[in-house]
Formats: structure tokens, sequence, C-alpha cells
């Protein structure tokens, strides 16, 4: 399978999971068939940074993509509700937004392996310390939501830390195998970070289960934009669906 094929798989596994969420909550197996969604999205955000050709084109897209998502979330609040407070459900800010946090780690960690690759040994050990003093400031700031989120705050970024470092673990190794192993390892503690919360995480695990088949391919460059969109109007159409019912 190339990557345009394993991109469909985690449309339709998103779909089924925001079906279950929103429309029908009962229906718990649509939830677990939602897990493979996010891990293989954080796959290949973490080997676009290190394949794209225009890094601030890259890192833009994902975030003005998810500034854009967020709007129409505070605007349907707003309808709903007539205000926003911090127990707002917008506050709690998507996915695209996680990932975009990630992704100054992943351009990080490939200047790393570049320079250490070159030998140039001051470059390496600079390049670490911005990395780590930039996931230490990660963690302090999850850290610190997460606590107002127990104050009844609804401010924090969809699968927190989780979703900001696991497309790190498909940016530090070029080689599949490695790549693949790490990513996995990866997978596993976010299982182990969100099995309390929700018990049906360990279906997340399916997704490294998939990649065993990735060919490394991209597929056609034609569906690219085709899954830019497909997250805000799969969610807007949801969103219709279940403010009409």
């Amino acid at each position: 399978m190339n990557r345009n094929h394993l991109k469909i798989i985690a449309c339709i596994s998103m779909l089924v999971d925001h079906i279950g969420y929103f429309l029908f909550p009962q229906i718990q197996v649509l939830r677990w068939i939602g897990r493979i969604a996010f891990p293989l999205f954080a796959f290949f955000i973490g080997e676009g940074c290190v394949y794209t050709s225009s890094r601030k084109k890259y890192h833009l897209s994902v975030f003005l993509l998810g500034v854009g998502c967020q709007t129409v979330y505070i605007i349907e609040d707003l309808i709903r509700n007539g205000r926003i407070t911090f127990s707002s459900d917008c506050l709690f800010l998507n996915i695209l937004l996680t990932f975009s946090l990630g992704i100054f780690a992943c351009f990080t960690m490939c200047d790393i392996s570049e320079a250490y690759h070159k030998g140039e040994r001051k470059t390496v050990i600079a390049g670490s310390v911005i990395l780590t003093v930039y996931i230490l400031s990660l963690f302090a700031m999850c850290t610190l939501l997460w606590f107002f989120r127990k104050q009844g705050d609804s401010l924090y970024f969809d699968y927190g830390i989780c979703g900001m470092l696991l497309p790190l673990s498909a940016a530090v190794y070029r080689d599949r195998k490695l790549k693949l192993m790490l990513f996995t390892l990866g997978v596993l503690i976010y299982c182990l970070v969100f099995t309390y919360s929700m018990p049906y995480v360990w279906f997340s695990l399916l997704s490294p289960v998939l990649l065993l088949f990735y060919n490394g391919k991209s597929g056609s460059k034609k569906l690219k934009y085709l899954f830019y969109i497909f997250y805000p109007a799969h969610l807007g159409i949801i969103y219709l669906i279940d403010f009409i019912i």
C-alpha cells in the first residue's frame, strides 16, 4: 500500500470515529475503529517533515488549517450557546494545532540527523539542546493545561503531549524498519497514557500493523489537497447533522 491508501484508511477511520462520537455514542465499536486514525496521521506528519520540499509551506498549511477549523468550532459554539467561556468545548484545540507544535520538533530532529551524518558535532549538540528544551517546554505547558482542565477549563490540545511527540518517532530514522520499530514504541506509550480514560485505545496498535504493508511510495499527488479538505469538511457535515437532529 502507498501513502494515499493508508491516508484513505485513516480518513475512513476518523469519519467512523466522529460519527460514533457525535451521532451514535452508544455504538462503541465505532470508537474502536476510530483508534486507527490518529497514529496513522501522526506517522505521516512525521514522515512529511522529513521529505517536504518547503518546511515553511508545510508547517503553515497544517497550522492555518487548524486555525480555520478551530474558528468553525468557535462559531458553532456561539450559535449553540450564545457565548464563549473557559469551559466551552471550542477551547479544546484540534489535532492539527497539536501537530503544528510537533512539527517544529520533527524539523529540529531532521537537522540534528543531517548534521550528525556530516560530522558537524557542534550543530548536533546545539540542535539537541534546542530540541530538549522545546520538548520540556511542551511537557510543562501540557501539564499546566491539564491542571486547569481538572479545574473545569476546556483549554487543552487534542491528544496532549502524545499528539505533539508521536510524529517525532517517525522522523528520527530514515530506515523503514527502525522507523516502524520506534513508531510502534511511541504508539504503545500513547496507549499506556490513555488507557485509563479510553480503555479501547489499544486498537491503535492496528496502525503499526497496517504500516507493515506500506511501500514507501506517495501515490497520486492529486489527492494531496483532498486530505487537507476532508478534515474540516466531514466535521462540518457531522456538526450540521447533529445540529438538525
